[in-house]
């Protein structure tokens, strides 16, 4: 299997997100099948100094330190460019408040492999935890990802909008879409932004039932204001008039077609 480039901005939060992030990585995921390039967004809580010692200890590790926080799409697409320069057929988008688990990386990438169409596809996670009994925790998702997988019988499931903060992107939808939109600096909206570019570009998108990653939302978009929030709303809803119409429908009238969709979802 080829090895694909995993790119993942940092800003602080070194002990709840940062280091829990890396640690897992490692132990999950087979070295010989990624690259990591973490780009620090001008950390100031020891994130820097702890990254610049993983640097030392892996082979596969680069560590990119902006002088300022240059927010999300910024700092994704530093990490993109200098995944461009090189030969890899997929490249992760990945947030820093990622916990993993086995095989997860080629339980994603298999899926890819089903079908040609497919631009992104994303782990399952907890998110939706009205459908799992038990309630999944950074504590006990390693117990419980198993029997939370389980519940799916197909290998994957289409979808219009994977899990932004762990999708495997092909490097030809980069190459044909350009890179994230700066615009939404610093951070909100752009992943819907990027949805829309691929879909348009007549690319698809799946969720695996067959890998997993628990999201355990430490990251810093919680600190970014609601004015920003709206703006990039708005920013996005001119862009994208179909978009307008999707993400509003999606929260008001077309309840009962996103709840059918869920539920096929599970099936």
């Amino acid at each position: 299997m080829e090895k694909t480039c995993i790119i993942t901005p940092t800003y602080n939060k070194l002990e709840k997100a940062t280091k829990p992030f890396i640690e897992t990585l490692y132990q999950y995921t087979d070295e010989n099948l990624f690259d990591l390039i973490i780009v620090d967004n001008a950390s100031s809580d020891g994130t820097v100094e702890y990254l610049k010692e993983i640097e030392k200890q892996h082979k596969n590790f680069k560590l990119v330190y902006n002088s300022e926080n240059l927010g999300y799409s910024k700092g994704n697409n530093i990490g993109i460019k200098l995944a461009l320069e090189n030969d890899y057929k997929y490249i992760g988008l990945l947030n820093n408040d990622i916990l993993f688990t086995p095989e997860w990386l080629e339980n994603t990438l298999k899926i890819f492999e089903l079908d040609s169409r497919l631009g992104m596809v994303a782990p399952r996670d907890a998110g939706r935890k009205k459908f799992f009994k038990k309630k999944i925790t950074a504590q006990n998702y390693l117990e419980n990802y198993k029997k939370c997988l389980s519940k799916f019988k197909e290998p994957f499931k289409y979808v219009l909008e994977p899990l932004f903060c762990c999708v495997l992107i092909k490097k030809e939808v980069i190459e044909k879409i350009g890179l994230m939109d700066e615009n939404f600096t610093p951070a909100f909206w752009e992943d819907q932004d990027y949805l829309l570019r691929a879909s348009y570009a007549g690319y698809s998108f799946a969720t695996s039932n067959g890998a997993f990653i628990f999201h355990n939302h430490s990251t810093t978009s919680s600190a970014v204001s609601k004015e920003i929030f709206e703006r990039n709303r708005q920013y996005f809803y001119k862009k994208h008039p179909l978009g307008k119409w999707i993400w509003e429908h999606k929260r008001s009238n077309l309840i009962k077609d996103i709840k059918n969709y869920i539920k096929e979802g599970m099936e």
